[in-house]
């Protein structure tokens, strides 16, 4: 590590909620050696000297200042891509997950080579056509987050048109996705959390998403899931991600949450042993490793 004192900044909407990874990761890093402070997402700004934002209590610091900025969450929708633009003026390499991986990675299209079969549409009588066509399908937005909209197509039509119409917006052109149901992701679907290049721990979901009433359990990684994973870390990595929360039902991953996977305090709950310390290392080593 190097001698002079490292700072990383936490970019957070004002309403996160306390407890969330901002918090352990901050006390994480704070053990380390490292000084961490929290910025207001609604705050950045730029002047001709750089990209700026606000601590609590007002003070503006410029994000040059920080050797690791981490943005958590996404912030207000109707704002997104203007942060991002200001972010995107920042050196990314100082990222824990870039400006792109935010824009590009935070959805269920991301890695769609390990999904089962999907679709993508705003057409309601195109995807009425495809589920018509047999077997059991789950309809859900393309970037929604906890497990909002996500829903397994019933039998009857009028339920599927009321289902898909709610997605797309009715008309609005909103696309959506329907992908075959995978039964084993009720029962096997794991949630794994990596930091830089290293698997931080994995939980069990059955029944979905957490936010969403799936209930969380302990879970090891079976040899082949491990295998799966760490390819999923190199692209990852690659594409600017170095903290997600991986979601696979071998040998189907379903997305990577890069903006708010939560799950250090599942974690936590399920092992009696904070995983935010690995975590620190982890991406402490992977930034080591980048500067050579």
């Amino acid at each position: 590590m190097a001698s002079a004192v490292q700072r990383i900044a936490f970019l957070t909407a004002a309403d996160t909620p306390a407890g969330d990874n901002h918090e352990r990761m901050a006390r994480a890093f704070a053990a380390r050696g490292w000084q961490a402070q929290r910025l207001a997402y609604e705050s950045l700004g730029m002047t001709p000297d750089g990209v700026t934002a606000m601590r609590p209590g007002g003070a503006r610091v410029p994000l040059a200042a920080f050797d690791l900025i981490w943005p958590v969450g996404l912030g207000a929708r109707d704002t997104f891509l203007d942060r991002m633009q200001l972010l995107r003026g920042v050196d990314q390499a100082r990222f824990v997950n870039a400006v792109d991986a935010l824009v590009y990675l935070h959805g269920k299209l991301a890695l769609l080579e390990f999904q089962p079969e999907t679709h993508v549409s705003a057409d309601v009588e195109a995807l009425l056509g495809i589920a018509a066509q047999g077997g059991r399908w789950v309809a859900k937005p393309i970037a929604g987050s906890f497990g909002r909209d996500v829903a397994q197509l019933p039998p009857d039509s009028a339920s599927r048109r009321a289902i898909l119409e709610r997605l797309t917006g009715a008309g609005a052109g909103r696309p959506c996705i329907l992908q075959r149901h995978e039964p084993a992701a009720r029962t096997r679907e794991k949630r794994v959390l990596i930091a830089g290049r290293e698997i931080i721990g994995a939980y069990g979901k059955a029944g979905g998403n957490l936010f969403a009433g799936a209930v969380a359990r302990r879970a090891r990684l079976t040899a082949q899931e491990r295998s799966l994973i760490e390819r999923v870390i190199a692209r990852l990595n690659a594409a600017g991600a170095r903290f997600a929360g991986v979601d696979l039902a071998y040998p189907h991953i379903f997305e990577a949450n890069v903006a708010n996977p939560g799950g250090l305090s599942t974690l936590a709950a399920l092992t009696g042993s904070d995983p935010a310390p690995a975590a620190a290392r982890a991406l402490e080593a992977w930034r080591e490793a980048q500067l050579g």
